[in-house]
């Protein structure tokens, strides 16, 4: 059976207590696009591509024709009458952003746009005026019955806002800055899970993105509450051979091991091109960590689909894995769905489920 796989929007989630691997694990070379690492790893989900879910040409709010990031919650779960029963929070990537909210009452749509979009803006008074806000991140705090929505803004610093209904938020600062980390000019698109990790007392930890030195990394950092930062200053996952900038990476638990799975490309061959899904394995404490290859080509939506980018899976029970995602040239995303094939095994979830 495979671990259940916690989404961070969920509500119910249980404390859990991260097993050693017994074995180690060993590289996958990918020889077809992104086949290989579905088809060796029988315990990973295999999808179905369903199409465009969210397009800029159906928003009223909509400064720059681009949607990245999505973020998928179990509304029904946390709030009280909520407009529906999931909520999704994405963003527009350039100046001037805007972190936004759409509902639906089925993971799969249709989803509808928020009437009164970005419900965080560049502009926070007496807190911060920047030039953009982007990167939402959508995580339930249990002991605070609280939304936890991690942002960026700008890309040196990852902010906190907290809320009991999710759409009206409370300010509560910058919680992680490129001054935690070693020679990193860049600290955003951080994703945040709820796990207890092996020999550490954190329950949260955080993947986000490190600009060093013009090479993008995964970073790691980990909290107790949600709120207070312990960062490891040295990366924690490089680029996948053959690329030089990875970023979006989400924890993937499943069959009792631990997999990563983000967006990187190969910016020598043009920043617009060559985005795919990669995958690779940790150990439970997340100290080590071992490229396995492509998890989906940026082929799996259309042959002249330019990118497959930041990863958003989400399940509840033992129904299907919805796995959201952006696709499309750079600044020119939609986000996408697809959803895993009913011969997967398996439950999944987000972390933040409170059952």
């Amino acid at each position: 059976m495979s671990d259940p796989l916690h989404l961070p929007g969920d509500c119910r989630t249980p404390r859990w207590r991260v097993k050693g691997l017994g074995v180690f694990f060993c590289a996958l070379l990918a020889l077809v696009p992104w086949a290989p690492a579905a088809a060796l790893r029988p315990e990973l989900p295999v999808f179905k591509y369903k199409g465009i879910i969210l397009d800029d040409k159906d928003l009223r709010y909509n400064p720059h024709h681009d949607l990245i990031f999505p973020s998928v919650i179990a509304a029904h779960d946390c709030f009280i009458r909520p407009l529906g029963r999931y909520y999704m929070y994405y963003a527009p990537h350039d100046a001037p952003g805007g972190i936004c909210l759409a509902y639906a009452d089925n993971p799969a749509g249709p989803w509808r746009e928020y009437t009164n979009n970005p419900i965080i803006s560049r502009e926070w008074p007496t807190n911060y005026q920047v030039s953009h806000v982007s990167g939402p991140h959508a995580i339930w705090n249990p002991d605070e019955r609280k939304l936890f929505l991690y942002y960026h803004g700008e890309n040196p610093v990852t902010r906190l806002a907290t809320s009991t209904d999710g759409i009206h938020f409370h300010y509560d600062g910058v919680v992680v800055h490129t001054g935690m980390f070693e020679n990193v000019s860049e600290a955003s698109y951080g994703r945040v899970f709820r796990r207890e990790l092996q020999g550490q007392e954190s329950d949260y930890f955080m993947l986000l993105m490190g600009n060093n030195q013009g090479i993008r990394r995964i970073y790691f950092a980990r909290s107790k509450n949600g709120r207070e930062w312990e960062p490891r200053r040295a990366p924690f996952l490089d680029p996948p051979p053959g690329t030089d900038q990875v970023a979006g990476a989400w924890y993937l638990p499943r069959g009792g091991k631990h997999y990563i799975v983000a967006h990187a490309n190969n910016s020598k061959a043009g920043f617009n091109q060559g985005y795919d899904l990669y995958l690779a394995e940790t150990d439970a404490a997340f100290e080590h960590v071992v490229h396995l290859g492509k998890f989906m080509d940026r082929t799996f939506v259309s042959p002249t689909n330019e990118g497959v980018m930041s990863p958003c899976f989400f399940q509840e029970q033992d129904g299907p894995v919805y796995l959201f995602f952006n696709i499309g040239p750079r600044l020119r995303n939609k986000i996408a769905l697809a959803i895993s094939e009913p011969t997967v095994q398996s439950p999944a979830r987000p972390p933040g489920d409170s059952r």
